[in-house]
C-alpha cells in the first residue's frame, strides 16, 4: 500500500501529464512495447504510428482491435506487430507474414519474464487505458483488467491514457498514480460495444442444447464466437435460477442475466455473492450497469485464467466455440489448417479448469459445416499444419444443431460413432465409412 500524501499524488500526476505526442516520444528504437488485452490507448498509439520515421526495431505485442496503419509498407524495419489473438483487423497481416504471430494461452503468458529466462521478451513500454484518478489518487482500469495491472509492474515504463467514459469497478482494478510513469488524458473515444451478428441458422438448435446441459446453480462460463455470442439472447439460459459465473468475458445478454437475478452467484463456490471476470459489459448499458456496482468483481487473468482457480469453483461448466473437431475428441479452436484464424485465448484453461473441477463440465460447440455447407467441420482426421487447442484426453461434450455427443471415458470408437451422429447428415456416409476403416478392424 503507497504512503503518497494526496498532495504529493496530486503534483506527481500534473507533473506526469503530457500529450499523447510527448508519451510517444517515450519509445525508443529497439524498444519492446506492450499492449495489454483489452485496452485501447487509441491516441497514443496513433502518436507512435505518426512518428514511424524516428523509430527502428520496434516491435508491438498487441490484441489490435484496429489497424493504425501499421502493415504499410514504409513501417518494414521499423515497427513490427505481434499479435497475440488474429481478429479481422490482423487476420491478412499475419497470413501475409507482415505481422508475427505468438501462442498466446493468456494464463502464464508471461512465465518468461517472470521468472527471469533467456528467451523472455520484455516490456520496455506498457500501454494501458485508466480512469481519472479518484481522491486518494487511485485509478482504475474499469471494466477490462486482463494483464494490464500485472504488466504495469512487469514494465519499465508505463503510459496510461485517461479516459472518464471508463466505468469504476470492484476487485483487483485499481492502481496508484505513484505506479504510473506517464499520463495522456483522451477523453473523446468512449469504449466501443462489441459488435452482435445476426443469428445463423444453427444458433438456435445449439442453444438449445447448451441449455439442456446447464443445471440450476451452475457456475458458467462462455467464450467468444459466432456461435456462443447468441446463445443467450436465443435463450440458451432462460428458465435457470442461480447461476454464478467466473470467467474471461460476456457474451451479448449476459449482463442482462445479472439485472434479472438469473446469474446471482449464490453457489459461487470461490466468491459467493459475486460475478467474475476480467472484462463485462458489451454496449454502454452494460458498462453503466458495471459503473460503481459491488456485484461485479474484476481480476488479472493471472487468477482468472489459472486452472486451479476456475477448478475450485463446483459444479462448474465452461462452453466455447471451436473450428473443427476430430472423430478421436482433438478440438481445433485457434486456425484452419496451418493459416492462424483466431488464438488460443483462455480455451484451453477454461477446459482444463472444468475437467478438474468437482462436477465440472466441458462443452464445446460448433456448426456442423463451414464454406456454405461444402465441408464438415466434423472431420476423420485433420490437415498438416492444423493446430489442436484441447487435446482429445480432455474432450467432453461436443454440441451441432444436429445434437450432443459426450466423449469422456469413451473410446476412439464410441466417440467416432457420437460424433458421426451429430455430423451433418450430407457428411455422416463418409465419416462413418472412414471411421470402420481407421477404427475397427
Amino acid at each position: 500500500m503507497t504512503t503518497t500524501s494526496a498532495t504529493d499524488w496530486r503534483a506527481r500526476y500534473r507533473e506526469r501529464l503530457v500529450s499523447a505526442e510527448e508519451a510517444a516520444g517515450r519509445v525508443r528504437p529497439g524498444d519492446f512495447v506492450y499492449v495489454p488485452i483489452g485496452q485501447a490507448p487509441h491516441a497514443v498509439i496513433r502518436a507512435i504510428v505518426g512518428r514511424r520515421e524516428g523509430l527502428s526495431d520496434v516491435t508491438v505485442t498487441a490484441l489490435p482491435a484496429l489497424d493504425y496503419g501499421w502493415f504499410e509498407p514504409e513501417f518494414e524495419g521499423r515497427v513490427t506487430v505481434n499479435v497475440v489473438y488474429a481478429n479481422p483487423a490482423t487476420r491478412d497481416a499475419v497470413e501475409r507474414r507482415i505481422a508475427d504471430y505468438t501462442p498466446f494461452p493468456i494464463y502464464g503468458s508471461h512465465k518468461a519474464l517472470d521468472e527471469g529466462r533467456d528467451e523472455a521478451r520484455r516490456i520496455d513500454v506498457n500501454l494501458i487505458t485508466v480512469t481519472p484518478p479518484n481522491e486518494q489518487g487511485y485509478v482504475c482500469l474499469g471494466h477490462v483488467v486482463w494483464d494490464a495491472k500485472t504488466c504495469t509492474r512487469r514494465a519499465a515504463t508505463t503510459i496510461a491514457t485517461v479516459n472518464e467514459h471508463l466505468p469504476r469497478t470492484f476487485g483487483d482494478s485499481w492502481l496508484h498514480v505513484s505506479e504510473i510513469d506517464w499520463f495522456v488524458e483522451d477523453h473523446s473515444t468512449p469504449p466501443a460495444d462489441r459488435p452482435v451478428a445476426d443469428p445463423d441458422p444453427w444458433d438456435a438448435p445449439i442453444a438449445g442444447y447448451v441449455g439442456s446441459l446447464v443445471n440450476n446453480g451452475d457456475t458458467i462460463q462462455i467464450g467468444v464466437g459466432s456461435t456462443t455470442g447468441n446463445m443467450i439472447r436465443l435463450g440458451g439460459l432462460a428458465g435457470k435460477e442461480d447461476l454464478g459465473y467466473f470467467g474471461e468475458l460476456t457474451v451479448a445478454g449476459t449482463v442482462d442475466l445479472v439485472r434479472e437475478g438469473v446469474i446471482n452467484g449464490k453457489r459461487l463456490t470461490t466468491h459467493p455473492g459475486k460475478f467474475v471476470a476480467t472484462t463485462a459489459g458489451n454496449n454502454a448499458a452494460d458498462r453503466a450497469f458495471v459503473n460503481d456496482n459491488p456485484a461485479f468483481e474484476f481480476f488479472a487473468v493471472d487468477y482468472i485464467h489459472d486452472p486451479r482457480a476456475i477448478a475450485a469453483n463446483d459444479n462448474y461448466l465452461a462452453i466455447n466455440n471451436a473450428l473443427a473437431v476430430d472423430l478421436t475428441g482433438q478440438i481445433a479452436a485457434s486456425t484452419i489448417g496451418p493459416r492462424v484464424y483466431t488464438g488460443t485465448g483462455g480455451h484451453f484453461s477454461f477446459a482444463m479448469g472444468a475437467y478438474m473441477a468437482k462436477g465440472g463440465r466441458y462443452v464445446c460447440v460448433l456448426p456442423s459445416t463451414a464454406r456454405g455447407g461444402t465441408v464438415s467441420r466434423i472431420t476423420t482426421h485433420f490437415e498438416p499444419g492444423q493446430v489442436v487447442t484441447v487435446p482429445r484426453d480432455i474432450a467432453d461434450i461436443v454440441v451441432t444443431e444436429y445434437g450432443i455427443a459426450r466423449l469422456l471415458n469413451r473410446s476412439v470408437r464410441e466417440r467416432a460413432e457420437a460424433l458421426v451422429s451429430i455430423a451433418h447428415p450430407d457428411f455422416r456416409a463418409e465419416l462413418r465409412k472412414e471411421a470402420r476403416r481407421l477404427y475397427w478392424p
